[in-house]
């Protein structure tokens, strides 16, 4: 009897265990799977916006933002690119997306939005995509600027290397997309081909100057600084019309007269070879640069939608501010070709 109690409780156990491992397995099958997207564009008030979205559209799949600098968030992808842990890149300028197709990280993809985009700022394999048309600018406080015992308005970046800026203003470092293009649209002025890294000295002078002025340390959190500790920064168009906004202060834009940068925010689908997850990938990507999405985020953000019909939708302040300005022509290539020996410069020699 003892031994007939002893074999009982063997198989009771045993089924106890079959049954938590198969109700494991079952609560595991049904958790949804991850799509990781590494993006520059969720920081501040825009992380709510993106999450609120995504809540909405209720993906079978869980979307996780991992917030980075454009230039981290490419080193990044190049590291992982034998292990990826990302599956989806959202934002980033061809600075960061002609490295990432060079490393062969992109793979090529056709989004159901393709036809409302400009063709011309499509990777060439189609391994980048726009969805956002950014514009990128030093911004001021009218308050703060032009009156008596005030720095004047600044007309171009030579203005701002006067004795009179002297910490007036913050920068952002190359290492992120908006400092990277900002310093970029400086330095292809004084291009070089026997100056150091294709720039004359007087184009590294400029940006030395620039460093100098500025704020150190730069303020914590910018957006509140320019209301009365700060005149002026970098910023991005949508920023200008969002924290002028949010923080209930008129700010305006420095026009220089070779124009102004205007910069692609793009998207791509990581190579990582699993076929879930790109297809995944693909879905949100299709849903993020869709017509109705960019119409709601351009609203809620002030960023220009790539996609015309979705910035047919917005009109107002958005298009009002694309109309207003000229563009400033950027050989994106030379750029490229020359971007990392300008970080690695700017971080040795300026960086605060």
């Amino acid at each position: 009897m003892r031994k007939l109690l002893l074999m009982l409780g063997i198989v009771s156990t045993l089924i106890f265990i079959t049954a938590c491992s198969e109700a494991g397995k079952e609560a595991k099958s049904d958790k949804k799977s991850e799509l990781v997207v590494y993006t520059n564009q969720i920081s501040g008030d825009r992380e709510e916006v993106a999450k609120s979205l995504v809540e909405e559209q209720n993906f079978n799949f869980e979307v996780v933002f991992v917030q980075a600098g454009g230039g981290e968030m490419k080193d990044r992808l190049i590291a992982e690119k034998n292990n990826p842990l990302a599956d989806v890149v959202l934002g980033g300028s061809p600075l960061e997306h002609l490295a990432l197709a060079e490393n062969n990280i992109l793979a090529p993809f056709t989004p159901t939005w393709a036809d409302n985009v400009d063709p011309s700022l499509v990777g060439s394999e189609n391994n980048y995509w726009p969805w956002a048309i950014d514009t990128v600018h030093y911004t001021y406080n009218k308050d703060l600027v032009g009156e008596n015992n005030q720095p004047p308005v600044p007309q171009d970046w030579p203005d701002l290397t006067k004795s009179e800026f002297k910490d007036q203003y913050y920068i952002f470092e190359p290492s992120g997309t908006t400092g990277a293009v900002l310093f970029a649209s400086m330095l292809v002025r004084y291009q070089d081909k026997n100056g150091e890294h294709g720039v004359s000295e007087e184009g590294w002078k400029l940006v030395e100057d620039i460093y100098t002025n500025a704020v150190n340390p730069a303020p914590q959190d910018w957006q509140e600084a320019l209301k009365e500790d700060v005149t002026g920064g970098f910023i991005w168009g949508g920023g200008v019309i969002s924290v002028a906004r949010d923080k209930n202060i008129e700010l305006d834009i420095m026009e220089p007269s070779v124009g102004t940068p205007f910069l692609p925010a793009l998207v791509g689908k990581i190579h990582t070879g699993n076929e879930e997850k790109m297809e995944n990938a693909e879905e949100f990507i299709n849903w993020w640069g869709s017509a109705d999405v960019q119409a709601t985020w351009g609203e809620k953000t002030g960023q220009a939608p790539a996609n015309k019909e979705a910035l047919e939708k917005i009109g107002g302040e958005i298009q009002a501010l694309l109309d207003r300005l000229e563009t400033q022509e950027l050989d994106w290539n030379y750029i490229y070709e020359h971007m990392d020996a300008w970080r690695e410069k700017m971080a040795l020699e300026y960086a605060q």
